[in-house]
C-alpha cells in the first residue's frame, strides 16, 4: 500500500503546481483589469507599456488591449485607438475576436470622421452572425449623414427584423426622398411624390410627416378638397399634433368657401384636445365672423376654466387693440420677451424642448415623439460634453 502513495506524490505536487499557476494567471489578469479601471477613472494619461503585447498573448490580453484602444477613443486620442486596433486585427487569435476588434476600428473612423474608412470597415462585418445588424445600423447612420437616402434604406431592407422605431425611420427616409421629388416641380413630380409616400405609409401606417408631405404636394397642384381630406387624417394618426395643422385646414375650407364647416370640425377636435392654440384659432375666427367681443368673451371664458400663461399673453394683446394703454403695452413687450426664451415642442419620451419641431429627438432619438406644447415651457439646452 506505501508504495502506491510514493507513487501519487508527484502527481499531487503537479496538481499543486497546475493550481497555483492558474491562480496567478488569474491574479494577473485582475490586476490588469484594475489597471485599466485606475486609467478610465483617475489618471489624464495611460501609460506607454501598456501597448506592448506579452509573450503569452492570447484573447485575454487581446480584450484587455481592446478595451485599452477604445479607451484612447473616449478620450479624443484617436489616432492612438487606430494604430492599436489596426495592429490587433493582425493579432486577433479566433473570427469572432476579429470581427469585435473590426468593430471598434469602425468607431475609431466615425469619431475620427473618416467615413469612407468606416464604411469600408463595417461592411467586413456583414457576413457576422453576431455584428451583422449592428453594421447595418451604423451604415444606415453614415448615409443619412452623406443623405444617401435610398443607400440607408437599402441597410435597413436587409436587417432581419425591424422594431417599430426603425420602420418609422425608414418611414422618414422615404419622406426625405418625398421631399427632394416635390421640390423638383417637375411635370411627374407629384407621381413621384405619391409614389414615396406609399414606400413610407408600408414602413409606417401612422406617419404623420408623410401625411403632411402628401397634403402640401396636393394644395401645391391645386387639388384643394383632396389636401384637406388627406389632412384630416392626421387626426386619427397623432391628435396632439392637430394644432400644428390648424392655418392650412382653415385656408383649405375658406378657399372651398366652406368656413362654417371649419368651425363645426375644430369645436370637435377641441372637445378632444384641449391645446390652448386651438381656443386660439376659435377666438380668432369668432373674430372675423361674429364680433372682436365675442372673440375675447370666448377665451376669458377658456381661460377661467382652463388657466394658460401662453392663452393669457395673447388675450392681453386683443385686449391690448380694444383699448391702447400704456400698461397693456407694457405687460405685451414683456411677456413677448419672455415667450423668445420658451420652447415651442417638448418630446413627450425624455421632455426634451426645442423651438421647431423635430421628428427625431435630438436627445432621446425617438421618432414621432415631438409634440407641441400645451403652455409656457422652459428649453433645456443639450450640452455636447454630458453623457
Amino acid at each position: 500500500m506505501l508504495e502506491y502513495i510514493w507513487l501519487l506524490l508527484p502527481l499531487g505536487l503537479l496538481i499543486g503546481w497546475l493550481a497555483a499557476k492558474r491562480d496567478n494567471v488569474k491574479k494577473q489578469k485582475m490586476l490588469r483589469y484594475l489597471n485599466l479601471r485606475y486609467f478610465i477613472e483617475e489618471s489624464q494619461e495611460v501609460d506607454e507599456s501598456l501597448l506592448t503585447l506579452p509573450p503569452d498573448f492570447d484573447a485575454d490580453n487581446l480584450r484587455f488591449s481592446l478595451m485599452l484602444g477604445d479607451l484612447f477613443r473616449k478620450r479624443g486620442e484617436i489616432d492612438k485607438a487606430i494604430n492599436l486596433h489596426e495592429y490587433l486585427i493582425k493579432e486577433a487569435p479566433t473570427k469572432a475576436l476579429t470581427e469585435k476588434v473590426y468593430l471598434s476600428l469602425a468607431e475609431d473612423y466615425l469619431a475620427a470622421g473618416m467615413l469612407d474608412r468606416a464604411e469600408s470597415t463595417l461592411r467586413q462585418l456583414l457576413e457576422s452572425a453576431e455584428y451583422r445588424d449592428l453594421a447595418l445600423l451604423k451604415l444606415t447612420k453614415i448615409y443619412k449623414q452623406q443623405r444617401e437616402w435610398l443607400q440607408s434604406i437599402a441597410m435597413l431592407e436587409q436587417m432581419e427584423s425591424l422594431t417599430p422605431l426603425l420602420k418609422a425611420e425608414m418611414a422618414h427616409l422615404y419622406c426625405e426622398l418625398a421631399e427632394e421629388a416635390l421640390a423638383e416641380k417637375s411635370a411627374t413630380g407629384l407621381e413621384r411624390v405619391m409614389l414615396w409616400l406609399d414606400k413610407a405609409y408600408k414602413a409606417d401606417k401612422n406617419c404623420v410627416r408623410a401625411t403632411l408631405i402628401r397634403a402640401y404636394g396636393l394644395y401645391q397642384y391645386e387639388q384643394y378638397a383632396l389636401a384637406l381630406e388627406t389632412l384630416l387624417e392626421i387626426e386619427r394618426q397623432e391628435i396632439k399634433l392637430i394644432p400644428l395643422i390648424v392655418p392650412i385646414v382653415y385656408e383649405l375650407y375658406h378657399l372651398q368657401s366652406r368656413e362654417e364647416d371649419f368651425l363645426t370640425w375644430l369645436e370637435a377636435v377641441i372637445a378632444k384636445n384641449h391645446h390652448i392654440m386651438l381656443k386660439v384659432w376659435k377666438t380668432h375666427y369668432l373674430i372675423l365672423h361674429q364680433s372682436f367681443e365675442a372673440g375675447i368673451n370666448y377665451l376669458q371664458s377658456s381661460l377661467k376654466r382652463d388657466p394658460n400663461l401662453l392663452g393669457l399673453t395673447i388675450l392681453n394683446q386683443l385686449q391690448k387693440y380694444c383699448q391702447e394703454s400704456e400698461s397693456a403695452r407694457l405687460i405685451d413687450q414683456t411677456f413677448q420677451e419672455m415667450l423668445d426664451r420658451y420652447a415651442q415642442f417638448q418630446c413627450d419620451s425624455c421632455g426634451y424642448t426645442t423651438k421647431t419641431l423635430q421628428w427625431s429627438c435630438p436627445s432621446c432619438f425617438e421618432w414621432n415623439r415631438s409634440m407641441p406644447v400645451e403652455d409656457i415651457v422652459a428649453l433645456k439646452v443639450k450640452h455636447h460634453g454630458s453623457a
